[in-house]
């Protein structure tokens, strides 16, 4: 036999190893919806050999191309009332088999009574970006002593004392927002917030600031060329999904990001080993204090040791990420809803006018002398939390279990036992069950007592930090960043949004289906990372009179 008749026959083999295992797969994949629809569990019309997948494109057209795709999910979840929203979705291979839940009462049992796990499948999504195991995919022991080691860093007394280094920040942005009022020319706000938010992040966790609105930085470069190449998760054509050139260019940038996070490590051990260490300064950043701890009950040596650098390294990349992405989102998002209520402009401005006094530039220096005057704000609070809860940055997931199941409000039970739960935050967040005027803006009803209408009366409807134990550490964080934003940013400046023009110039505007907008919103989220507003934010920034 020739060395090409081998080759052929090793092709051949190779060819067929690889159609049974795909066969394998498949049939495992589909006879777990086999089992659920003879139950006569709630799911659209199956497929026994397509699964779901033959529903989507109907579905998929009636959204405008890189929509989120939690909207997907809440379409098809309007056809589900009998069983509060819950249903099974079978989206093999591009996913495990998934219930999908918009009801905040049976999401609490999922993060609450019986505080389910993160699921494996979420590991080859963070992997890229993390590189290692961030907390945000850990259980059990390893995640309990990884969330000891970082609560001390974000504390809020600790974050508190973080405000002088964003207030910096915070002036670079207002900056870059000035010299576009002089230009006058359109921009994507919500790229230009990642930046910014991405040099917060940066000065609070690693005490190094990046300085990316004006420069190159290599970690932050690195992470959003990370993110650009990473979500693909609207794409269905698998040439492009899994093409070939990703994990190579995902390789680079993943070198580059932990190269530069040792070195910093590196040097804020020396630093530590240098101090007093009977205290700990005000002006440490998160992984000082981290570095610390780790090392309170360890032999103080030339250097940190390999496994701690690779544990921090994973960590420092997943704050990077889902510090500045979220907060980014929900800061644009603040002013997008600000500048379409005008009443709430003129109402926040006022109460930054009272408490910091009309000149807008003793604000940096007042926030520096005194950090808790930021506290002093509910209405400003009031405004953010309407936006997180109008547009949450993301969903929750978690991973089902045997002997596990979820009961809606007619008693009836769902087996969870090899799904991925998945928690759509935008539709529990707006479900007319628990929430009057569901998809207006109203940051009254977070001042009202519990006798209101208004009020939030049913726990965990609001949670675009998750809620139960796995709730995100670094909520405080968040806020403090968009409060001070906001105070610095909204007497100084009319953000108006310029999607006409957009759409005009990309030839859009007369899209007759009206697939530029979701229920009426031009500002519908995208996916890219978190949840981002459609197109950047395009917008024009007007010095206030």
């Amino acid at each position: 036999m020739s060395r090409y008749q081998l080759a052929g026959q090793a092709a051949l083999t190779a060819l067929v190893g690889i159609l049974s295992y795909f066969i394998y797969k498949l049939y495992n994949a589909r006879v777990v919806f086999w089992r659920l629809k003879k139950l006569g569990l709630p799911m659209p019309p199956w497929n026994p050999i397509l699964g779901h997948l033959p529903i989507l494109p109907s579905v998929l057209a009636k959204l405008p191309k890189g929509a989120m795709q939690a909207y997907m999910f809440e379409i098809i979840s309007k056809e589900f009332e009998a069983s509060d929203g819950l249903y099974y979705i079978d989206l093999w291979p591009f996913s495990m088999p998934m219930m999908i839940i918009s009801d905040p009462l049976i999401a609490n049992q999922i993060c609450i009574e019986y505080d389910l796990g993160k699921p494996e499948m979420l590991k080859p999504f963070f992997k890229p970006i993390v590189g290692g195991e961030g907390m945000f995919i850990m259980n059990g022991e390893r995640w309990k002593r990884s969330a000891v080691l970082f609560a001390p860093g974000f504390a809020e007394r600790v974050i508190l004392e973080r405000t002088e280094q964003i207030v910096e920040e915070t002036g670079e942005y207002v900056k870059r927002l000035r010299e576009y009022v002089k230009s006058g020319e359109m921009f994507e706000l919500d790229n230009l917030t990642c930046w910014y938010m991405m040099d917060v992040i940066g000065t609070v966790t690693l005490n190094d600031r990046f300085m990316s609105l004006t420069s190159d930085n290599v970690l932050a470069t690195a992470m959003r060329n990370q993110l650009s190449q990473h979500m693909r998760e609207e794409e269905l054509n698998p040439f492009k999904r899994y093409n070939p050139m990703h994990p190579i260019r995902e390789h680079q940038n993943s070198k580059k990001m932990d190269e530069y996070i040792t070195n910093q490590l590196n040097k804020r051990y020396q630093e530590w080993k240098n101090t007093d260490r009977t205290s700990v300064p005000q002006t440490k950043s998160i992984i000082d204090l981290v570095i610390a701890d780790y090392m309170r009950e360890r032999t103080v040596g030339d250097k940190l040791d390999a496994s701690f650098i690779n544990w921090a390294c994973a960590q420092i990349r997943l704050f990077l990420f889902v510090g500045h992405d979220s907060t980014a989102a929900t800061i644009v998002y603040s002013l997008y809803l600000l500048s379409k209520h005008p009443e709430y402009l003129e109402r926040i401005r006022k109460e930054h006018d009272k408490l910091f006094g009309t000149n807008i530039d003793d604000v940096p220096s007042l926030l520096k002398k005194q950090p808790s005057m930021i506290n002093q704000l509910p209405f400003t609070t009031a405004v953010i939390k309407e936006t997180l809860r109008l547009f949450p940055p993301a969903a929750a997931f978690r991973g089902g279990e045997a002997g596990v199941f979820l009961s809606d409000s007619h008693g009836a039970r769902y087996p969870t036992e090899g799904c991925g739960l998945n928690v759509l935050h935008n539709v529990i967040q707006r479900n007319p069950k628990y929430w009057p005027r569901p998809n207006d803006f109203v940051p009254e009803r977070w001042l009202v007592g519990p006798d209101h209408e208004l009020y939030p009366k049913t726990k965990g409807a609001w949670r675009p930090f998750e809620y139960g134990t796995r709730n995100c550490v670094g909520q405080t964080l968040v806020m403090l960043d968009v409060k001070i934003t906001l105070v610095m940013v909204v007497r100084e400046f009319d953000v108006k949004d310029a999607y006409a023009e957009f759409d005009k110039f990309n030839g859009w505007e007369n899209d007759k289906k009206g697939l530029k907008m979701i229920d009426g919103e031009r500002a519908y989220q995208f996916s890219k990372g978190s949840a981002h507003p459609a197109d950047g934010f395009p917008c024009r920034v007007y010095q206030r009179n």
